[in-house]
Parts: structure tokens; C-alpha cells; sequence
């Protein structure tokens, strides 16, 4: 028996897989290459995820800064709420995933079937409308919901997911989860557009989400230094006006470094970019 598992082992090993590679610089990834890694290699794209969604669904520290960063919020809105000289009414604009809804039970199947992201599977887990809310996240909305604060959330999931994804708010409990108040993605990924939106009957006075382009336009193009600089600028906002939460399993933080050296999978190009001493 022990035979026949190390025999099948290595034939798993020494197999190929095809993927698509969803992460490759532009000039290799013309219309989307298809490249063929062995199932070890495809195994390594999934190392940094493995950890990352455990962090995310069992540390405690995770919790502890999901309610941290929601008390925060909720002290930042009282304090704009009292400032003086606004000329219209006052809203918070949030992101949805994985800064209202844990969808780390997706990722963690993905790790384990070992595939990458695609829209298929994703929306087959949006439209299940089981996601359920994260630390704080239903409480806060409800609290800003009780000063008189317009509650809008601007997601880049699709307008087709827009019925599951009312639906999963709605039954969680979130305030205002209708498609009013729910400005989902149809053309464009960039959020700056649908912000504007509000902002046109609005006051936006916090901003909450797990992707600094869910708070500024200003991170959509981050440079070489992945947007550090813009962060150390914008300083004085975070905890005031910007609120953002911990991500470690995608965002664009990954995908900027991803884009900054060469290599056949995820894991040896960020190996390249580690920092040693």
C-alpha cells in the first residue's frame, strides 16, 4: 500500500497541469498565455495563500484587528459628524469583500482543489449568499445607520452578482443593502466614477476598505515604490477619514509585486523580491 502512494505521488509530481497564468508581466501574458507548470510548481502559487487564509480564519489577532479598526471608525465618524460647515448630507462608503464579508472559505478552496481565481467558481460562491460578516462589520454600518449617516457600498463584484450579494447584506443584517445604496461593478474596476456619484448628493466622511484604491483614486497607479509614498502623504487621513482593514490573501499589494520580477511561478518571484539582511 505505502508503494502504490509513493508511486502515485511522483506521478502527481512529474504530471502537468495547465493554467492560466493570471500574473505574468504584460509582455508575456498577451491575451492571457497559457503555460504549463507540474502540479509542484502549481502547488507553490498556492504556498503564500495557504497561510495567509489561515491567518485570516484562525488567529485571534485577525478578530482583534477587524474590531480595532471598526471602534476606530466609528470614533472618526462621530468626529466628522460634529464638524461644522457641511452643505450636504453625510455618507461612509465601504467596500464589500473582505471588509464587510469573509470570503476565506473560498480561498481556502481554492487552495486545496489548487486552482487560481476564475470568474466561474467565483460567482458560484456569490450567488450561494453564504459569506458570512466579519468582526464589527454589521455593527458599524448600523451604528453610522443611527447618526443619520447615508450607508453606501462600492464594490467591484459585477451588477450580475447584485442579487445574491443583496441578498447575503440583507440577511446579515446590513443596513441600506438594496441596490440603491450598492454600486457594483459594470465596466470599470477603477471606483473613483461610482464615488463621484455619491458625491453628488453627498458628503463622503469615512471611507472604509481592505484596498487603498477602495479609498483614493490616488492608489489605483501605485509606481515603484507600490504606493508607499502616497501612504506616508496621506498619513494624517488613516483613522480619520480612510479605515483599512488587514488582507493578506489577494489585493493589489500582491499583484504590484508580482508585476516587479520575472519568474515561472508566483513563489520565485516573490522570492527574488524578499528582503534580507
Amino acid at each position: 500500500m505505502k508503494k502504490l502512494i509513493i508511486v502515485t505521488a511522483i506521478i502527481m509530481l512529474t504530471s502537468c497541469v495547465t493554467v492560466k497564468q493570471s500574473a505574468l508581466p504584460a509582455e508575456d501574458n498577451s491575451a492571457g498565455a497559457v503555460i504549463h507548470k507540474t502540479v509542484a510548481e502549481a502547488e507553490e502559487d498556492q504556498d503564500h495563500l495557504i497561510l495567509a487564509t489561515l491567518w485570516y480564519q484562525k488567529s485571534a489577532e485577525m478578530r482583534a484587528l477587524y474590531y480595532q479598526c471598526f471602534r476606530n471608525a466609528e470614533t472618526a465618524l462621530a468626529e466628522n459628524m460634529a464638524l461644522a460647515g457641511r452643505t450636504k448630507p453625510a455618507a461612509v462608503v465601504l467596500d464589500i469583500d473582505e471588509t464587510l464579508l469573509d470570503n476565506s472559505p473560498f480561498q481556502g478552496w481554492q487552495v486545496l482543489e489548487k486552482k487560481e481565481f476564475n470568474n466561474e467558481d467565483w460567482f458560484r460562491w456569490v450567488e450561494s449568499a453564504r459569506a458570512k460578516p466579519l468582526p464589527g462589520a454589521v455593527e458599524f454600518t448600523r451604528y453610522a445607520d443611527s447618526l443619520g449617516v447615508e450607508v453606501f457600498y462600492v464594490s467591484n463584484r459585477t451588477v450580475h452578482e447584485m442579487d445574491p450579494t443583496v441578498k447575503n447584506m440583507a440577511a446579515l443584517g446590513f443596513p441600506n443593502a438594496d441596490t440603491t445604496h450598492m454600486l457594483l461593478k459594470e465596466t470599470t474596476s477603477s471606483k473613483v466614477e461610482r464615488r463621484a456619484l455619491i458625491e453628488k448628493d453627498y458628503e463622503i466622511i469615512l471611507l472604509v476598505g481592505d484596498n487603498l484604491a477602495d479609498i483614493s483614486g490616488t492608489y489605483e497607479r501605485r509606481g515603484s515604490d507600490l504606493g508607499i509614498s502616497s501612504v506616508d502623504a496621506d498619513r494624517r487621513l488613516f483613522g480619520t477619514k480612510y479605515i483599512v482593514l488587514p488582507n493578506p490573501m489577494y489585493g493589489a499589494w500582491l499583484s504590484e509585486l508580482l508585476k516587479m520580477t520575472e519568474g515561472r511561478t508566483e513563489k520565485e518571484k516573490l522570492l527574488k523580491i524578499l528582503e534580507t539582511f
